[in-house]
């Protein structure tokens, strides 16, 4: 079954983000189960900013996002214009995370089984 992550908590969120770490570990475990992207929009986008670094309760949030990202293979993807919107600037995203828009997002939807919203 393909899944599509929706992220959209913002990074003060700290349990919502563990919560949503862990259900994705755990939906891994089962060999039936892929999935297809992480996609951050609305606050949550600040998550892929070099920035957040910063702040190490927020830095756990993001690490946690990267090391499930490169351990499973699964691309994450930021809404660009939600980014920007928060008033980051493109060359503070951090590496392992897409800019992306709602395009990708679409075509993302339309091929997933299932979607989950964190």
């Amino acid at each position: 079954m393909k899944f599509l992550i929706i992220i959209k908590s913002p990074p003060v969120s700290q349990v919502v983000h563990e919560i949503a770490v862990s259900t994705i570990s755990e939906l891994l475990k089962k060999d039936s189960v892929e999935i297809s992207g992480i996609f951050f929009t609305d606050c949550s986008s600040a998550i892929a900013s070099k920035g957040i670094t910063q702040i190490s309760s927020l830095e756990t949030v993001q690490s946690s996002y990267l090391n499930l990202s490169k351990e499973k293979s699964i691309p994450m993807y930021v809404c660009g214009r939600a980014y920007m919107e928060l008033g980051l600037d493109k060359a503070s995203i951090q590496d392992g995370f897409n800019l992306s828009g709602n395009m990708e997002l679409s075509m993302m939807m339309c091929s997933a089984e299932k979607i989950m919203e964190f």
